[in-house]
């Protein structure tokens, strides 16, 4: 969990730096200076869309993407609520029914 944190703050940490780069476009694109974990995870983002890489080797962010990858990842959370919600709902109905 730890690690899927420190994750997410160096994702955001790479959006971030394109967004202080005012880098939202193919005319705003940026080189960025980033460490290793930091390049996986731009691979990563360049991987799933959220940012761009021009002809060039320039980078710049999607906001179209981060904000429906954002809208994904709130609709996952509600989907396992549900499921467990639902697992444990039939639980209580199975051992309601079992002891009665």
């Amino acid at each position: 969990m730890l690690a899927a944190s420190h994750d997410k703050d160096s994702e955001e940490f790479v959006q971030k730096k394109l967004r202080e780069a005012n880098a939202l476009g193919t005319s705003g694109a940026v080189c960025l200076d980033l460490n290793d974990k930091q390049l996986k995870l731009l691979d990563q983002a360049l991987a799933n869309g959220t940012v761009v890489k021009t002809i060039d080797g320039r980078l710049y962010l999607n906001e179209r993407a981060v904000s429906e990858r954002k809208e994904g990842q709130g609709f996952m959370a509600l989907l396992i609520m549900l499921v467990v919600g639902s697992v444990l709902a039939s639980i209580v109905v199975l051992v309601s029914k079992a002891g009665g």
